[in-house]
């Protein structure tokens, strides 16, 4: 089959010819049919300090992915061949304590796939079937692919109550524009979003936010309260990990408010007020991580059943599987907000 591979420590992807995976006992082979392209995989193309702390080539890359069932190990019995299946990229080990009381996306233990395993940028893969999601005829194989992302905006939206709520999220990757659309699906009052890139602020626009703010505007703080009587945000979702974000973040979020951070940060952040804009404003931070599974799954389920177009205006494009290195090109460059790659 033909698979995506980080063949060896360096820039860059290689497509090539390699053997069909054999499915475990409690696995499945899926046949797949799309796969997006994560922030991780730009990492992982990028070879940054990130992914040589953590990849260990060779490794197929890819997690975001819908398929088909094409083989069953011989323990399977609640999959079809032939279903229509996303899954959920992460595997936990099963028997720890997080796993067993509903955390099992904090397992200590989890591999990732397209990570620590191989992953679906491949005509074939296989996984563990207690993480296959059944996807609905209604949802279309470009939104499906896509789970994942969506899963990871939908669990930090759902962190903390938006309904009737102002909410400013930092940070409009694919991700942070997901959490525009599902705050505004959600009830949300007010979406203000942070984001240096003038297409993606328009993005955001397109799907809800009613003020976008470049983080270079001098006036960006008496923006913010402008735009919520003075008093700041009520929540917070910070989703790009950028320090000065994570700061301005803290800083502008009301008294008494909510910050849910997904945003990872590529080093420590340095010269937070801790007393001034933490403790003594009372706040709530919450660490998000990946998507609950699976109450998460359900929730995404029923957003991409009903906000389809919203999703379909931040899919910006869809590519044959062997146009990737143009995907990659696209999202270096800040002119995609989300690549899906198209095997069928």
């Amino acid at each position: 089959m033909k698979a995506l591979v980080k063949e060896q420590p360096g820039k860059g992807l290689t497509l090539k010819e390699v053997d069909i995976p054999e499915p475990g006992e409690e696995e499945v082979l899926v046949r797949i049919r799309a796969a997006g392209i994560c922030g991780t995989d730009v990492h992982i193309y990028d070879w940054d300090t990130w992914s040589q702390q953590r990849i260990h080539p060779p490794v197929i890359t890819g997690h975001e992915l819908v398929g088909e069932v094409a083989a069953l190990g011989k323990s399977v019995r609640h999959i079809s061949i032939g279903q229509r299946v996303s899954a959920e990229g992460h595997i936990a080990c099963g028997q720890c304590e997080f796993c067993r009381t509903g955390q099992a996306h904090i397992c200590r233990d989890v591999e990732i796939i397209g990570v620590d395993r191989n992953g679906c940028f491949a005509e074939y893969m296989s996984i563990y079937a207690g993480n296959l999601w059944p996807v609905p005829d209604a949802i279309p194989d470009h939104i499906a692919s896509i789970f994942d992302p969506i899963g990871n905006a939908m669990h930090t939206v759902m962190a903390e109550p938006v309904a009737g709520k102002s909410v400013m999220i930092t940070g409009a990757g694919a991700i942070g524009l997901f959490a525009v659309a599902i705050a505004k699906s959600a009830g949300a009052s007010n979406i203000i979003v942070i984001e240096p890139n003038a297409f993606k602020r328009e993005s955001a626009r397109k799907v809800g936010a009613q003020c976008t703010i470049d983080p270079s505007e001098k006036n960006l703080n008496s923006i913010v309260l402008d735009h919520t009587d003075g008093l700041g945000p009520q929540i917070l979702l910070e989703m790009s990990g950028h320090p000065g974000a994570i700061k301005t973040g803290l800083h502008l979020l009301r008294n008494g408010g909510c910050a849910c951070v997904l945003g990872i940060p590529s080093k420590p952040v340095d010269n937070i007020d801790w007393a001034k804009d933490i403790v003594f404003k009372g706040i709530t931070i919450k660490a998000i991580n990946g998507r609950r599974m699976y109450d998460t799954w359900f929730q995404s389920q029923d957003f991409m059943l009903r906000e389809q177009k919203a999703i379909n205006k931040l899919i910006t494009h869809r590519l044959p599987f062997g146009n990737f290195e143009h995907g990659f090109e696209l999202l270096h460059n800040g002119e995609a907000i989300k690549v899906v790659l198209e095997m069928v």
